[in-house]
């Protein structure tokens, strides 16, 4: 085992988070809830409840823990194969994982000191938890008034940050991953470019849904997975489709995205299904069947941070499985037009200082 500086961070960070989850998040004039007590509360609290409310926020919760756990088994397993070639992955799965758990701790914080009315809306722009932890989560359980977020919330997020740091601060096995200049200037045209085409894309997600209903969104909703696919394709190194999807995401909130900063985190979670799936590859397999298990990775990964801001886990079950289906089709369409477009323009030529251009290159 080699456990560095950054992986020891990274390892007690996580560490905190997982501690933390048993700590308390929020009081009411009733009771302290740690973030267990709240996963394990509500769902005989809503068994009844067939769909509304807030069906599902325990499935927020209980990410919380996965993610923390998930973030220690990585890294203990990048720690014991440290001259790897492949050690490369577990670091990024274990990045992977704190980011999801940050995104849920941090809705969880937002949703306790944000104001807000809660209720379904499938307006995109909607932070569906908005206000459940302070009106709705405490009705159901009967808790009373709300007092406050407590300190396991806080340090849940701390934890998963200092996690997130260390597994990407921890020094690789091998060197051959190193960006250049021209990655970076890549990644800032798909950026501003992918940012405005997500940005004008708000408007035919919205005219669907008199047309499909959530159907018709979800189906649409695969082509703002494109961006961070055809970063890693293109470029194919470790976090390229991370940092793709991301700053695309960026660009759209500077655009004036209506769902503004909270699109930032969005862009986290729909970059993280096609970087774990290029990164279980070894980012070596780069074919339709790799590209639309990275599209599907993407739709599914995203998924329950996707359905909890727009309040779908509030749905009828049997509803919620076609959405799902719809979600994998939509995923897998977007990984496919990734890499066509990405053949498309490597046939021109404009890629041969990228890895997709000099594999065409060595093809012809």
């Amino acid at each position: 085992m080699s456990f560095s500086l950054a992986r020891l961070v990274g390892l007690a960070g996580a560490s905190v988070a997982l501690v933390a989850f048993f700590l308390p998040w929020v009081t009411y004039t009733q009771r302290t809830f740690s973030a267990f007590d709240l996963a394990t509360s509500l769902p005989p609290a809503l068994a009844a409840v067939k769909a509304g409310g807030i069906k599902g926020f325990d499935v927020g919760l209980w990410a919380v823990a996965l993610a923390a756990v998930l973030a220690i088994v990585f890294l203990l397993a990048s720690a014991a194969r440290p001259a790897d070639p492949r050690e490369g992955r577990f670091r990024l799965w274990a990045t992977s994982a704190a980011v999801v758990g940050l995104a849920f701790a941090l809705l969880f914080v937002a949703s306790g000191l944000l104001g807000g009315t809660p209720g379904i809306d499938f307006a995109p722009a909607a932070i569906r938890p908005d206000n459940q932890v302070k009106a709705t989560i405490a009705k159901a359980i009967a808790a009373g008034d709300f007092v406050g977020i407590g300190i396991g919330a806080y340090l849940a997020v701390a934890g998963f940050a200092i996690s997130a740091i260390g597994a990407l601060l921890a020094r690789p096995a091998r060197q051959e991953g190193v960006w250049r200049t021209q990655d970076f200037v890549l990644l800032a045209i798909l950026a501003v470019v992918f940012g405005a085409i997500y940005w004008a894309w708000l408007q035919p997600y919205l005219w669907i849904e008199g047309i499909a209903a959530q159907f018709g969104q979800e189906l649409l909703f695969g082509l703002w997975f494109v961006s961070g696919l055809l970063g890693g394709y293109i470029i194919r190194r470790p976090g390229a489709a991370f940092l793709s999807e991301t700053l695309a995401a960026f660009a759209e909130v500077l655009l004036g995205a209506p769902a503004g900063p909270i699109l930032i985190v969005t862009g986290f979670m729909q970059a993280l299904g096609p970087e774990l799936t290029f990164a279980a590859t070894g980012y070596r397999r780069w074919g339709w069947g790799t590209m639309a298990i990275a599209g599907a990775a993407a739709g599914i990964v995203a998924l329950p941070w996707n359905w909890l801001r727009l309040g779908y886990f509030a749905l009828d079950p049997g509803l919620m499985a076609g959405l799902f289906v719809t979600r994998i089709i939509a995923g897998i369409l977007a990984g496919l037009l990734a890499k066509l477009i990405g053949n498309l323009v490597a046939a021109t030529g404009s890629l041969n200082y990228f890895a997709l251009g000099r594999e065409r290159v060595r093809e012809v």
